[in-house]
């Protein structure tokens, strides 16, 4: 083997990892079935439907899940709130702004989805 083929071998193994994946007889027909019908390889659409899941829903460890359901729950209580200071606003025929109370809203949940995009590109 040729010295630029092995370090070509090299960096792809250093930059892969090999999975070897069982699975009984029923769930394989079902995955040949599919590949067929996409004019594809078993292998490669397992592969194509375990990217389309990475992208789709990255992995949480459980901490992590623990705490963005903590503040979903706190976030929930905050936009009821804001919804029954307006109400009262209206009640009263007090003027409130909604608007900064919207604001509000919006860079928490700005604050929370770079908290979450930083966890997972961190963790990752």
């Amino acid at each position: 083997m040729d010295e630029k083929r092995r370090d070509y071998l090299n960096k792809y193994k250093s930059q892969h990892r090999r999975i070897n994946l069982t699975v009984s007889n029923s769930d394989y027909q079902k995955i040949e079935y599919l590949a067929d019908r996409l004019s594809l390889k078993p292998t490669s659409f397992v592969y194509n439907a375990l990217q389309e899941k990475l992208e789709q829903s990255p992995y949480l460890p459980d901490d992590i899940k623990q705490e963005l359901s903590e503040v979903k729950f706190l976030i929930r209580n905050i936009a009821n709130n804001i919804n029954q200071v307006v109400h009262r606003s209206h009640t009263l025929k007090v003027m409130v702004h909604e608007n900064d109370l919207l604001m509000e809203l919006k860079r928490l949940e700005e604050t929370v989805v770079n908290y979450v995009h930083g966890k997972v590109d961190h963790d990752h």
